[in-house]
């Protein structure tokens, strides 16, 4: 439901190459008065399938797991990355 995702900040960039869509993030970065937290997204062949709620619960999910990856290796915590790449 809407109320699950109202409060996610969220950018869906679709028809756009890979440059584009960079320089659109590195622009709107460097807004003021922004959500410091916003994702972006590019839509793919499998999130063009979904839903707009469920691509978002599923970006903000991807989001929560990718900070907690920059942490761990922010800490020197690489063995469990290691591991699940074998």
């Amino acid at each position: 439901m809407y109320e699950d995702i109202k409060n996610i900040p969220t950018i869906i960039i679709n028809g756009m190459s890979k440059e584009q869509i960079l320089k659109i993030m590195k622009t709107i970065k460097n807004m003021e008065n922004l959500p410091e937290n916003i994702i972006f997204a590019s839509i793919t062949p499998t999130s063009s399938q979904w839903t707009v709620e469920e691509l978002i619960k599923e970006l903000k999910q991807e989001d929560i797991e990718m900070k907690k990856v920059t942490e761990n290796l922010k800490k020197g915590v690489y063995d469990n990355y290691k591991k699940d790449s074998k």
